[in-house]
């Protein structure tokens, strides 16, 4: 993933100022407006690298099967608590996709639970 993230780094910065009007030098002469700007985008990036960490760490740890179940789980949890904050009403077919989410997240959890417990009843015997 390192050698990944410094190619991105590289293809990013050739394409940001490789040319002189590419849109890198647009981005310094804003941070020269406005260098209150910076701390906030700085911010951002940090939190998407602290993101990125704990994401190669679950693929790491716990395979990409439950970073996949993570990640939908935190998907479907924002829509649904977005929708209800916002006032936007969810459709009848959009509602209908969250039960298929939610059923299918559910049944997951449901097979997983089963099969530690027939682990848990092999290892007692």
């Amino acid at each position: 993933m390192l050698g990944m993230n410094l190619w991105s780094t590289a293809y990013n910065m050739i394409y940001m100022f490789g040319w002189p009007q590419a849109s890198g030098f647009e981005a310094v002469q804003f941070f020269k407006l406005h260098p209150e700007a910076a701390g906030d985008i700085l911010l951002y990036c940090l939190c998407g690298a602290i993101g990125q960490n704990f994401i190669f760490l679950t693929i790491s740890r716990f395979g990409s099967l439950v970073n996949t179940t993570i990640t939908t789980t935190r998907k479907f949890v924002s829509i649904v608590v977005s929708s209800l904050l916002s006032g936007n009403p969810l459709s009848t077919k959009q509602w209908g996709c969250v039960l298929m989410v939610f059923s299918g997240l559910s049944y997951q959890i449901c097979l997983k639970w089963k099969e530690s417990q027939e682990l848990q009843k092999k290892r007692k015997a």
